[in-house]
């Protein structure tokens, strides 16, 4: 973060809440383990990533030469529609307040940022019915007056470092404040999210540990990772319900009070036009109901807390098995990712780093390497998913001080085909041999658009026309999408594979290649195919056949 006194502009925000939204998005799974308050659900991390996302996504359509007042507006209008979760509406009040101030400010100061703090404390203990210490409210103050101490004296930059400071020692102290983290012993989980999105967004770029221990105790007390202790008490309820309530002259008192009687964890915030509502309940239908006999309801959310506590309960009891087991975690991998669904896939294979990356946006040397640092076992695996990122990742290979190897994948679905045969107890050398060979045994296929006229590959191409690539190489252009789908598929499909696998990108003109895709699967009864939400851009479809 820049320490000189500037103006709150929507390109210096945008850098901002990406960065605090990458922090977010690494740690998700981290934080969601952590969270057995108010109830064990485990889907914290989840949340505050969703809603921080909502701003990002939000502040990226804004103008740049909007207003300080209007952005600011514009931001604690885009947490309370995107606030996701008890936590994700506790977190939409505490940028409410500290909008309600930086709004007013001609330049982002350390008295500025002070005085947001305190604000957007005030603004979130008052959201809250019954304020509980040891949680994100917590955290907050604690944050708030470290930063009114230093602010007369101190720089931004110091400021700020003063603060997250004190919300890490907030956070080390909350099971002491609160016996259900004591008794599962850990911290936090929505005091620890605070602290790594503000940690985040002011260190952007820069590689950080977290300086305490989020157990405070663990299965197989030299690991230090997982919790153990008396059993969480679970809700009453079954059902987290929240939505968003528009209307006029809504009256936030009266509908508090009826829906107390419905549930508990009860948050209703925002003005007289628009409401944001969090309940836990058994009764979800009676909670929209109210809410449409005084308006009109939006981002309708309903989850099954039983189920999300089994699902944590099963995924640390998982864990903590393996821990057990002392298996020693030989090898880990980077990928280069573009695209939500695309990042939880190649999780979901075990690719411990991920870094933002793909066709326009390829990542710097300086990027991969801090993946590569972030990393703990003896080798590295990289897989650049782009033909433009190999030369860069074979940069990194020289500038590491540890065992780095980069597979060659040549796109995210080679890359997966490659993830697949990763295995974290084998070595390195081990790994990309049978990583290398998996690539060997996928053929790829793209389609995307043309941005000029153009002979390629003896096809003839114009500009705005579909284009589908086979393996590197330009198969079919046409300005009929579904007849480029099914050119590509037909040419991957042929030799005899069997199994297609297929990331859908973002946009109507993925949905309408998930459409013809359909026609590819009646004309091959015999070919399993997989579809998965990617959301990459660019590319309507990525595809990949063995």
């Amino acid at each position: 973060m820049n320490s000189a006194r500037e103006a709150l502009t929507v390109r210096r925000t945008r850098a901002l809440l990406a960065a605090g939204y990458e922090a977010l998005e690494e740690r998700k799974q981290e934080i969601n383990d952590l969270n057995v308050y108010p109830v064990p659900d485990g889907d914290t991390g989840t949340n505050l990533a969703l809603t921080v996302r909502s701003i990002v996504d939000s502040v990226s359509a804004l103008p740049e030469d909007m207003s300080t007042a209007d952005l600011c507006k514009a931001i604690s209008q885009a947490a309370l529609m995107g606030a996701r979760g008890n936590s994700g509406v506790i977190l939409s009040q505490i940028i409410r307040g500290a909008m309600e101030v930086l709004g007013r400010c001609d330049v982002v100061d350390a008295r500025a940022v002070g005085a947001a703090l305190r604000h957007a404390t005030d603004t979130a203990y008052r959201a809250v019915r019954k304020p509980v210490e040891g949680t994100i409210l917590t955290v907050l103050r604690e944050m708030a007056e470290a930063a009114s101490e230093a602010e007369t004296s101190s720089a931004l930059d110091e400021l700020v470092e003063r603060a997250v400071d004190a919300g890490w020692q907030s956070v080390q102290r909350t099971p002491t404040l609160l016996s259900i983290l004591a008794d599962a012993g850990v911290v936090d989980a929505g005091g620890y999210g605070l602290v790594v999105l503000i940690e985040g967004a002011a260190r952007a770029g820069e590689h950080w540990e977290t300086p305490i221990s989020t157990h405070v105790e663990a299965a197989g007390a030299d690991l230090g990772l997982f919790p153990k202790g008396t059993e969480e008490e679970e809700s009453e309820y079954t059902y987290c319900t929240s939505f968003l309530l528009a209307g006029r002259d809504l009256d936030k008192g009266a509908l508090e009070r009826r829906l107390s009687r419905l549930g508990d964890s009860l948050l209703v915030v925002g003005d007289s036009e628009r409401i944001k509502i969090h309940i836990h309940t058994d009764e979800p239908g009676e909670v929209l109901a109210l809410g449409t006999s005084m308006g009109t309801l939006s981002a309708i959310e309903i989850d099954n807390m039983r189920e999300q506590t089994a699902a944590r309960r099963q995924r640390l009891a998982e864990a903590s098995a393996l821990a057990s087991q002392h298996v020693s975690v030989l090898t880990q991998p980077v990928a280069v990712v573009a695209g939500e669904g695309n990042k939880a896939l190649f999780r979901n294979l075990g690719v411990d780093f991920i870094v933002e990356g793909g066709q326009s946006m390829n990542p710097s040397a300086q990027d991969l390497m801090i993946a590569v640092e972030r990393a703990t076992a003896p080798s590295v695996i990289i897989l650049p998913n782009n033909a433009n990122v190999i030369m860069t990742a074979d940069q990194t290979v020289k500038l590491a001080n540890r065992k780095v190897y980069v597979v060659p994948a040549r796109s995210m679905q080679a890359g997966l085909s490659a993830a697949v045969a990763f295995e974290s107890r084998k070595p390195g050398e081990e790994n990309v041999r049978g990583m290398k060979a998996a690539l060997e045994n996928v053929a790829t296929g793209e389609i995307t658009r043309a941005v000029r006229d153009s002979l390629v590959d003896g096809v003839n191409v114009k500009t705005q026309d579909f284009i589908g690539l086979v393996d590197d190489r330009v198969v079919a252009s046409s300005p009929d999408l579904a007849a480029v789908v099914a050119q590509v598929a037909a040419r991957l499909l042929s030799g005899g594979r069997e199994i297609m696998t297929a990331l859908v990108g973002e946009g109507e003109e993925a949905s309408q290649a998930a459409g013809a895709l359909e026609v590819v699967r009646a004309a091959h009864p015999e070919v399993e195919i997989e579809l998965h939400e990617g959301g990459q851009p660019y590319y309507p479809l990525l595809l990949s056949a063995e």
